[in-house]
């Protein structure tokens, strides 16, 4: 996928650079100059790469105190623990004997105002509204609201009433196995009718660390995955992480005028997992929490140390009710309120406890892909080195009295490179783009027939059996979330997505406005779409953005919560598999891995917030060996070198968007932003990166990663589930270790600690 640059979130978590920038300015001392060595080791201490781990960590020493604490349940694994009069919790692990608290012992030894306390201490803290319409926070603290606790055989479930809010919840926790299951059904949260429920934090404090107490660190999904160190120097954030699990809802966003600018701004990465953990002490102590239920209005916090209070804590917090923006004339001006309906969910979280060899980041991950694996939620696909090859067809050349096509690449075109690259290419697909009568962009929905420009339906039908041969898969690229204002294939008052504000769900792309569809009626093109394409003899689409937008949809009858929007694209998915064949999706969220066959521009970096520490590959550890991921475009990366070792590192496969034409062709068009795509210039490109990824990933083709490991700045060993060990070097430095020698800007495949060899072509 190829998509414009475009501001998604510019808050207020500057990047490094900005801080460090201000720092300079501020030094009276002129720094040494930096030989180009220290430079370059330089690089990879920053938070786009990962931290070697601390060498002398020490065990951790506590001092339990179970005081005002009742063993609620015991199995094999762990011990419950529950303070009956806030619900607070403590967990044994009795393996390690290392016990978890969701509270503070002795909360006066701690720099807490009497809130964070409150909220530290209690099992649920919540913000309500009362009935003046002010937005209030209340704990089990506050007010004293005594819960009344049920033990049971795993766990205990507590009914509870929140004397200043009215609110009333029942709260269950219980022990599975190596697991801490702890929910709130959505017939047990119950409101007064004066008083409305607005959000409510479950268990924030569980696993909290004051300062840089201890080792460790918190994990937090964005992007492919980032770390947050406890630290001793603190941040200089002035505010926390707060990431909206599988990106904000349109449907409450206000609606804003795109400025250029924006288009300037890198956008942060979204999530894509509901899960977040912390680790006491690396390879000692761990959790990750699943969030099973709730995801869909839910929000990961992280606060590191120095963000309102010392403590460096994670969570999540649940949505019921979501402020917006109300229009209340035709010149935009309006006030902000809060939904009226709650919105109908429970929660439930799944922590699993992790220990020893398993307690970091990649335990997390192994979890996790298990945890799915198990629920049916991910499912092994054939996985084998290749590389993506998107070609653009047409696009829309715009004149004085009408538009035209600007033919890039005509599907007759696609065999003839394929061809050439297949002598040295063993496993290569094809996605074509642009293919559709009017080019690539301003048709959608409308999908067929073809356009002329690029080549008759006998050409289309020739092209896929010649790439078929040759054992290329061809996937056509499509769409069913976008609805370009005029064109053909929907109505704009029945089809169209609309906001809580009673707006249409719209953006402005390249000078034109683009509509989201409501989910029922993509639903209803994907069926008719999935009888044209088999009409055409075509078994593979590549479909963007509704893999990865997740709205709400306020539009009359046909309104769709988010959790409904899921099931729906389900669905679609589900009928594109079972009628057309093989469906590929650009930055599927979780809801959509199960009916993936291969995952296209998966994130290849976190967003770089002020506090992250470390950029981790967690989401490629959940994926690897279960499905094929194809980093973004290699002819759009700045620094070719280091980018193709990332992709080696992190198990991903490489990805070209390609023209038969010159680039400068699309110059004046709404493609502008492909600079640089000749197939003719970019092939020896192609044939060398595949040849690397080859030499080191097609070393483990199917297998899972099992450990990453970090042995010092700028030096990454990743060890997969046959034994092979691949060893990649960024640095300008000869790496050598137990016989391995890697070299500067190289990679090696080793095993059983032995060179296997030095593959850099």
């Amino acid at each position: 996928m190829y998509k414009k640059i475009s501001i998604a979130l510019l808050t207020l978590l500057v990047p490094i650079s900005v801080f460090a920038a201000q720092d300079d300015k501020k030094s009276t001392e002129q720094p040494p100059v930096p030989t180009e060595k220290s430079q370059n080791v330089m690089k990879y201490t920053s938070s786009s790469f990962t931290k070697p781990e601390k060498e002398d960590a020490a065990p951790i020493k506590q001092k339990n105190s179970f005081q005002g604490f009742e063993k609620a349940a015991e199995n094999d694994n762990l011990a419950l623990y529950v303070n009956e009069e806030t619900l607070a919790i403590k967990i044994e692990n009795k393996k390690t004997k290392y016990v978890w608290n969701s509270g503070l012992d002795n909360p006066d030894q701690y720099r807490l105002n009497k809130t964070w306390e409150q909220m530290a201490q209690s099992a649920i803290t919540v913000d309500y509204m009362d009935r003046r319409g002010k937005v209030k926070t209340e704990s089990i603290t506050t007010n004293d609201s005594r819960p009344r606790v049920k033990m049971n055989d795993k766990g205990f479930t507590a009914s509870l009433y929140m004397n200043q809010s009215k609110l009333e919840f029942e709260l269950n926790v219980e022990l599975q196995e190596n697991d801490l299951v702890v929910s709130i059904p959505e017939n047990e949260i119950k409101e007064n009718k004066y008083t409305k429920l607005i959000s409510m934090r479950v268990y924030p404090f569980l696993g909290a660390v004051n300062k840089s107490d201890i080792n460790g660190y918190m994990f937090i999904p964005d992007g492919s995955g980032a770390l947050i160190r406890y630290e001793k120097n603190g941040t200089k954030a002035d505010a926390p992480f707060t990431g909206s699990i599988y990106g904000d809802d349109e449907a409450f966003l206000k609606t804003k005028v795109k400025k250029e600018e924006d288009e300037k701004v890198t956008p942060v990465e979204e999530i894509k997992m509901p899960v977040f953990g912390t680790v006491h002490g690396v390879k000692q102590n761990a959790f990750l929490a699943v969030i099973e239920e709730g995801y869909t209005h839910g929000d990961i916090l992280a606060y590191p140390s120095g963000v309102s209070t010392d403590f460096n804590w994670v969570s999540s917090e649940f949505h019921f009710r979501k402020e917006y923006y109300q229009p209340t004339s035709k010149n935009m001006k309006g006030l902000n309120v809060y939904q009226k309906t709650k919105n109908p969910f429970g929660v439930k979280l799944r922590y699993m406890f992790l220990q020893e060899d398993d307690a970091d980041y990649v335990g997390m991950a192994k979890a996790y892909q298990n945890h799915l694996s198990e629920t049916k939620q991910l499912e092994k696909k054939d996985d084998q080195t290749g590389v993506r090859l998107e070609f653009l067809g047409g696009e829309v050349k715009e004149g004085l009295l009408w538009d035209s096509v600007l033919p890039m690449t005509k599907v007759t075109d696609i065999p003839n490179m394929t061809s050439e690259l297949k002598k040295d290419i063993d496993d290569l697909f094809v996605v074509y783009k642009g293919w559709s009568e009017g080019g690539l962009t301003g048709t959608l929905p409308q999908k067929f027939p073809f356009e002329s420009e690029l080549g008759s339906s006998d050409d289309v039908k020739n092209t896929i059996d010649s790439l078929k041969k040759d054992n290329i898969p061809l996937y056509f690229y499509s769409d069913y979330t976008k609805a370009y204002d005029g064109a053909s294939g929907y109505s704009g008052s029945k089809d169209i997505a609309k906001k809580i504000s009673a707006e249409t769900i719209s953006h402005s792309e390249d000078k034109k406005t683009l509509y989201y569809l409501s989910p029922e009626k993509s639903l209803a093109i994907a069926k008719e779409d999935a009888k044209e394409f088999k009409e055409q003899g075509i078994s593979n689409v590549a479909i963007d953005t509704s893999g990865y937008t997740l709205f709400s949809d306020f539009s009359g009858k046909k309104s769709s919560e988010r959790n409904q929007t899921i099931k729906t694209y389900q669905k679609l998915f589900g009928t594109l598999n079972k009628e057309v064949g093989n469906v590929a999706l650009y930055e599927p969220n979780t809801y959509l891995w199960k009916q993936t066959d291969r995952y296209l521009d998966i994130p290849m970096n976190a967003s770089n917030y002020v506090f992250e520490t470390d950029t981790v590959p967690f989401l490629q550890i959940v994926l690897k060996g279960y499905m094929p991921y194809y980093a973004p475009f290699s002819n759009f990366q700045s620094d070719s070198e280091d980018q193709m070792l990332r992709m080696i590192e992190y198990g991903a496969y490489p990805s070209y968007l390609l023209t038969k034409e010159a680039s400068h062709l699309l110059a004046k068009t709404a493609s502008s932003d492909v600079y640089t795509s000749e197939y003719s210039i970019w092939k020896d490109k192609i044939l060398y990166q595949y040849e690397n990824i080859k030499n080191s990933l097609g070393e483990v083709e199917g297998e899972e990663i099992v450990s990453r490991t970090v042995p010092q700045t700028g030096i990454v060993e990743v060890e997969y589930s046959n034994g092979k060990v691949i060893v990649v070097n960024y640095t300008n430095a000869t790496y050598k270790s137990n016989g391995t020698e890697v070299k500067p800007k190289d990679f090696a495949v080793t095993e059983g600690g032995e060179s296997d060899e030095t593959t850099r072509q």
